[in-house]
């Protein structure tokens, strides 16, 4: 409570500095408070973990936000937003600074578990997420301009949604992080029904006088066509501009090239359809010693169904859909492979979220197996998907995924490489319970039952296993996890 009452009371000072510099023509104040308890259970999908390897945990996080809204002049408004997000295992300082040293502060399982507070106190920091200023009808009616710290998310955010980070390592589980923001200056031109966007990022500003940074830079073209049967189409070409790894032998970096379209329709009132193509050129260079960069020849692909078709006939308004996504490949993991275009798709900064568990493996947790094998990358991911609604105030959303490995996997050291492409199998479920207007209570249960994939051939010497793998000896298990939830919204 202290600490949203000293998040309120900073909104409430910037608000009332504001007036000295500029004319205030309204203020709003908003933000929401979210409490989780996490429980979670065999994250490295091994079954045969001993004691001295637990990747099991059991905590309570939190995450409170602050956002004040603040109309200047005529077409010219401020948005900032303070966050605070933290988990519960810390009380003060000091347990922050002395306790618990084997705790990862990059939010991977390592072998001392998930259960120990970070080695700083960022916890208890209150930081900046949103910050920008917005300038309506820039020189022309039709021109918006947006400079600052600020969310972008374009389509259904499978390119560009969210830049996941976690600012002095704040909290364990990664994925539930209120900070996605962006760095940037956004341009929209709204000539109804066409939008143009033209965006420039600073992702990451490694060092101020050095040539080593990270941007992207994009346009996105949509056109409303909701007239013809609610539809929409997108086209859109992205640019990242990677510096961050100083290469010795050749000047050129990491660069993508993302080309794509986005459409969606509905053939009948109750049924939507939708699908999304890109394409990602450019150079790929893993390491300073790579001799030459590989060329990058990846695909994405999205495409879906929902049918409303039952929702008003029965008092539990169901919807049902299905979703197919592909990411390709690389069907070697030699990062250095000379002569070789590179295949694997890069994730980018996808918002689009398809299930609990298996879609941060190897972005924000790892267990054992090559870093190269993502859960964003050589994938097919098959999902069926219902809600329903018991009642007036509760949905129930389910989600049954199939994954399976586009490409071979990776050469144990026997020269045949892996063949097993069953990656395995998710079901998620989730709850929510509007207690009143302001008030929702969530529960989230997931399961996924790890494939083939992962269970090494016991002919294979655990010698020649990568990364840890000496223990992953047919090591097919179960990784679970409860979310339950309380968030309040003002």
């Amino acid at each position: 409570m202290r600490l949203l009452k000293g998040l309120a009371i900073l909104a409430l000072a910037i608000a009332f500095t504001i007036p000295v510099y500029a004319e205030t023509q309204s203020i709003k104040l908003s933000g929401d408070l979210a409490v989780r308890y996490i429980s979670r259970d065999n994250y490295d999908f091994n079954a045969q973990d001993d004691e001295t390897a637990d990747t099991d945990a059991s905590y309570f996080m939190t995450n409170a936000e602050v956002q004040l809204d603040a109309d200047l002049t005529d077409n010219v408004a401020v948005t900032i937003r303070m966050v605070n997000q933290h988990d519960w295992n810390v009380s003060d300082i000091t347990e922050a600074t002395n306790n618990h040293t084997d705790y990862d502060p990059n939010g991977a399982i390592s072998a001392g578990g998930l259960d120990g507070p970070l080695d700083n106190y960022g916890e208890f920091d209150v930081l900046v997420d949103l910050a920008y200023v917005t300038l309506k009808e820039f020189f022309f009616t039709p021109l918006t301009v947006r400079i600052g710290k600020q969310d972008l998310w374009f389509g259904k955010g499978f390119i560009i949604g969210a830049n996941y980070e976690d600012p002095n390592g704040q909290i364990s589980a990664d994925e539930f992080t209120s900070f996605t923001s962006f760095k940037a200056i956004r341009a929209t031109w709204d000539m109804e029904p066409w939008t143009f966007d033209g965006v420039f990022a600073q992702i990451e500003e490694n060092e101020v006088q050095a040539d080593d940074d990270e941007q992207l830079y994009g346009i996105n073209v949509g056109v409303d066509l909701s007239e013809y049967k609610n539809a929409e189409v997108e086209l859109y070409y992205w640019y990242v501009k990677d510096d961050e790894i100083p290469n010795y032998n050749t000047s050129r970096e990491n660069r993508i090239h993302c080309v794509g379209a986005r459409g969606s329709y509905d053939p009948h009132e109750d049924i939507t359809l939708w699908g999304e193509i890109a394409y990602q050129g450019g150079n790929y260079i893993a390491n300073a010693v790579q001799e030459q960069p590989r060329l990058r020849h990846a695909w994405a692909a999205d495409i879906g169904i929902e049918s409303r078709l039952w929702e008003e006939q029965y008092a539990w308004r169901p919807v049902i859909g299905a979703e197919y996504i592909f990411y390709s490949g690389q069907n070697d993991h030699d990062p250095t492979g000379l002569g070789e275009d590179w295949h694997g798709w890069d994730r980018m900064f996808r918002g689009k979220v398809d299930s609990a568990i298996h879609e941060w493996y190897n972005v924000f947790y790892t267990n054992g197996m090559p870093t190269t094998d993502r859960a964003d990358t050589n994938l097919h991911q098959l999902i069926l998907m219902g809600t329903i609604q018991p009642m007036d105030n509760l949905t129930v959303d389910g989600r049954y995924i199939r994954f399976r490995a586009h490409e071979n996997a990776f050469d144990y050291g026997v020269g045949a490489g892996q063949q097993e492409k069953h990656i395995g199998d998710e079901l998620d479920v989730e709850l929510t319970y509007e207690y009143t207007e302001d008030v929702t209570f969530g529960l989230l249960t997931a399961w996924f039952w790890s494939g083939e994939y992962y269970a090494v051939p016991e002919d294979v010497p655990s010698t020649t296993l990568p990364q840890g793998g000496a223990n992953r000896l047919n090591s097919k298990s179960v990784a679970s996890e409860v979310v339950a939830s309380c968030k309040v919204t003002f």
